[in-house]
């Protein structure tokens, strides 16, 4: 199913973009992006657009000014043919061309919803986003108003769960996954207030990870950390404590309506109707759903609830498979960190370095907005730029004067050597990357491949000027260690020449603002920058 994006707006006005089944594309200010806009209003990585076979699924890449769908943010998205997107000062209509007839193979789950004169069919693989709808009416036959209606019901649950199952197979990160799902509840079932909350082992409590409201003009609020369940939030985001104490004792969907007396009567605190699912994994009951009206007078009903039950079934899944894999890249990084460790115990003026350079690079790299992957490879990549030193002679590492030229050319072999070490890691490319290239020079100079500008990995320029700022910074036998004027004078000579200017002026910025201070500050204020990373 192919598909088309037309700006409204700005000096690209009536532009059309095309989008394919297969493609993934990003827009927002930096140059990385596929499609680029001059406007300050936009973040560097604003949104992306990413055909799933048979439809298309918006994602906002965490910008400063969020993404809006139809007049609501959003974090995620499936696109339907019409909808208006906002993003920054600049307006983007969706269309999806006409494919009548066309039908998606299908490879497993399949489902069919019958009634008396129409059918609809459909075919689902979760694995690789294949997802269809064909209706298989008859020609000329026209549906029953009850049966059409039944027939967009069931094109909405399905498609709903479907959105929320795709979390699964997706599922990188828990707070992203947590308020996708939020969003796809609001976004389906219309509440006016909506809360995910999570059962915490530790305090022993239900507590609200996700909030949702509905604002004037119907957008949704920020997702937000809020305060324990069982208080009151505030005098507008007032819980129906009992409703949702009973879904999670009893591991039931309910609707105020159906509440027993003793639980509580939700319409008794101003709420006109509300319904809670249990959020379960194959084993436990680990929180809830909560959706309320407060303003909109429909009350919800059954078909309401089955569909909210069946997105917390999915959430379940995604959640604690969301939690396995921060749990394994905790494990990951844990032993990066004792193999970093190890190495820098050779040397004592390059204790800490490591993770010293961790820390700035990622700062450097969140404040120019990148997006997540680009982001893990830099954190990685800076945490391992000195891998290669593991086959370095520990007297030439410890040497306390300076090194002879023939010392010079084994040192220049550890990014090289590190690139090598790391490639029998699958899947890491960007990180090889970062870790030999962080020694090139914007002109060329440097090693070990001479790269010239943009040749250079953004990663690799990231990591070496947050490698050249701890040396700047760190205490040699052989000299001082710069103040933080000294680097911004450094960093002012060496942009465009030694360093990526782009680069150089975010780090300027970041230094003139205090949010990266030199190493021996660190230490005085006895920070834990590990904790800033992991």
């Amino acid at each position: 199913m192919k598909a088309s994006i037309v700006i409204r707006g700005g000096n690209r006005d009536g532009q059309r973009i095309t989008l394919t089944p297969s493609g993934r594309v990003t827009f927002g200010r930096s140059p990385s992006c596929d499609e680029r806009f001059d406007d300050e209003s936009f973040s560097r990585a604003h949104f992306a657009i990413e055909g799933k076979g048979s439809f298309y699924l918006l994602t906002d890449l965490q910008s400063s000014a969020g993404t809006s769908v139809n007049g609501k943010k959003v974090a995620s998205k499936i696109l339907h043919s019409g909808d208006r997107i906002v993003a920054a000062n600049v307006e983007f209509g969706f269309k999806v061309s006409e494919t009548s007839g066309t039908k998606v193979a299908a490879h497993s789950g399949l489902m069919e919803a019958e009634t008396k004169s129409a059918s609809i069919r459909i075919e689902a693989n979760f694995e690789d986003g294949s997802f269809a709808f064909e209706d298989t009416a008859k020609e000329g036959s026209t549906p029953e108003p009850d049966n059409s209606e039944l027939l967009a019901r069931t094109r909405q649950a399905l498609q709903t769960i479907y959105h929320v199952g795709t979390l699964v197979y997706t599922a990188e990160n828990l707070d992203r996954v947590c308020h996708t799902i939020m969003d796809v509840a609001m976004d389906t079932l219309d509440p006016d207030r909506g809360f995910l909350v999570m059962y915490d082992p530790d305090a022993k409590i239900l507590e609200p990870v996700v909030v949702r409201r509905k604002r004037t003009g119907g957008s949704n609020g920020a997702a937000s950390r809020s305060t324990r369940l069982l208080r009151a939030v505030d005098d507008e985001l007032t819980l129906c404590r009992p409703i949702i104490l009973h879904s999670v004792k009893k591991g039931l969907s309910v609707i105020s309506d159906a509440v027993e007396p003793e639980t509580g009567d939700a319409n008794s605190k101003g709420i006109k109707s509300a319904m809670c699912v249990p959020v379960r994994t194959n084993t436990d009951i680990i929180g809830a759903i909560y959706l309320d009206r407060v303003d909109n007078d429909e009350p919800f009903h059954q078909h309401h609830l089955e569909l909210l039950a069946g997105i917390g079934r999915q959430a379940g899944i995604a959640v604690e498979r969301a939690k396995m894999l921060e749990d394994m890249e905790g494990l990951f990084y844990s032993c990066v960190r004792a193999l970093v460790t190890s190495i820098e115990a050779k040397d004592q003026y390059t204790h800490g370095h490591s993770e010293r350079v961790t820390a700035f690079a990622v700062t450097l790299a969140e404040e120019m907005q990148l997006e997540a992957e680009l982001l893990d490879n830099v954190r990685l990549g800076a945490l391992l730029h000195d891998v290669g030193k593991i086959g370095v002679a520990e007297k030439i590492l410890t040497k306390p004067s300076r090194l002879t030229p023939d010392e010079v050319k084994v040192i220049r072999q550890h990014p090289v050597r590190g690139g090598e070490i790391l490639s029998h890691i699958g899947n890491i490319p960007g990180v090889i990357a970062a870790v030999k290239h962080h020694h090139e020079m914007y002109n060329g100079l440097g090693y070990p491949d001479g790269l010239v500008g943009d040749e250079i990995p953004q990663t690799a320029r990231i990591v070496a000027l947050a490698d050249a700022f701890d040396a700047m910074t760190s205490n040699r036998s052989y000299r001082r260690n710069f103040d933080v004027d000294e680097a911004i004078s450094e960093f002012t000579r060496c942009s465009g020449d030694q360093f990526d200017p782009e680069v150089c002026e975010v780090m300027i910025k970041l230094l003139r603002d205090g949010r990266i201070i030199p190493c021996n500050e660190l230490f005085a204020k006895g920070i834990d920058i590990s904790k800033s990373i992991y």
